[in-house]
């Protein structure tokens, strides 16, 4: 059985509520850790650059996980976002929730500019959108920590994607999706996620 490691985080500055930390104690009761056809281990990151080697290189070596996808929360996105690719650069002006900025403006040292995502992007957005989530495809996953996960994922080995949700509406007029809706997207994709592994 394949086993799929499924990531959220904590909250930031700017991200006082972080949906996919919610995702993260959801998605188990749905998906379990043996259904469709693989094994979900779910975990919720730190929102610090020094989580990327303390929490999320330690859980790639001691699961091994035979694909990645990691969602992360965007304030100014309307959709639910599948990142394709993945940039070396990091931004030093956004702090951490630690207060920290990374050391230096790249992710890592070399040549490579960017990393494209190793999951299929216009399937996991198909089965996104039969859950009646607005989505799209993405080549911008920023220069912050959800980029910089991404990147490390890709560099690893593993087949990963990065999926973007937006912050929950507030309110009536707010035309974001509301959680159930996103909870369902991500179902779905994580299903067809382990549909592709088989």
């Amino acid at each position: 059985m394949k086993t799929i490691l499924v990531t959220g985080f904590s909250p930031f500055p700017g991200a006082p509520v972080n949906p996919t930390e919610k995702l993260m104690r959801r998605l188990p009761k749905r998906l379990g850790r043996n259904r469709s056809g693989a094994c979900f281990v779910f975990h919720v990151l730190p929102t610090t650059w020094a989580g990327r080697w303390q929490v999320t290189e330690k859980l790639r070596l001691e699961i091994r996980p035979d694909a990645i996808v990691h969602f992360g929360v965007d304030g100014t996105r309307r959709t639910l976002n599948i990142e394709t690719r993945a940039v070396n650069r990091a931004t030093r002006v956004r702090p951490d929730a630690e207060g920290h900025s990374p050391g230096r403006p790249e992710l890592g040292s070399g040549q490579q500019r960017a990393r494209s995502a190793t999951l299929p992007g216009r399937a996991l957005l198909r089965a996104a959108g039969t859950a009646g989530a607005p989505a799209a495809l993405s080549t911008d996953a920023g220069t912050y920590l959800c980029n910089a996960t991404l990147w490390d994922s890709l560099g690893s080995g593993i087949p990963s994607i990065f999926v973007h949700v937006p912050s929950l509406p507030r309110g009536r007029r707010d035309r974001r999706p509301p959680f159930h809706v996103i909870e369902d997207a991500a179902v779905r994709l994580l299903q067809e996620t382990a549909r592709r592994l088989r």
